[in-house]
């Protein structure tokens, strides 16, 4: 059924309880379990160059931070998970990893960090159910 799952990972509440179900999914289906965290792109318009270097550090001790998380969610489980880190808009980066990867599946939370709704659905949850080309869970908190 599925053999490689891409989950949506910003330590989020919403994406903890999409981590819990991608770690449940892929031990189940013995599939490849990848996080994924996109970070947005920083501003273009940054006052000083240390503010961006300042705010690069910031974001990759993050990533250090959620991905070891992560892990050690997987781990327990006795998944294997991979973390992966990029820059880009966060929907349209889960998207076009899961098609450049060839994920059967993607996991994410309603919500996330982004306070930008929909009615129904967090805006990211929204833009990548839209646009996947493989199915897509969304669980909720």
């Amino acid at each position: 059924m599925y053999r490689k799952i891409l989950v949506g990972y910003d330590g989020s509440d919403g994406s903890n309880a999409a981590l819990d179900q991608a770690v449940a999914l892929a031990q189940a289906l013995g599939a490849r379990l990848i996080a994924l965290w996109a970070q947005a792109s920083l501003p273009h318009y940054p006052e000083t160059v240390a503010e961006v270097q300042e705010e690069n550090k910031s974001g990759k001790a993050y990533f250090r931070k959620i991905c070891h998380h992560a892990v050690a969610v997987a781990k327990e489980k006795g998944v294997d998970l991979f973390c992966e880190h990029i820059e880009g808009h966060p929907a349209q980066a889960l998207v076009k990893y899961a098609r450049d990867e060839k994920c059967d599946l993607i996991v994410l939370g309603h919500s996330g960090h982004s306070r930008l709704w929909g009615h129904l659905l967090g805006h990211t949850a929204d833009r990548v159910s839209e646009n996947a080309s493989c199915s897509v869970l969304i669980v909720r908190t």
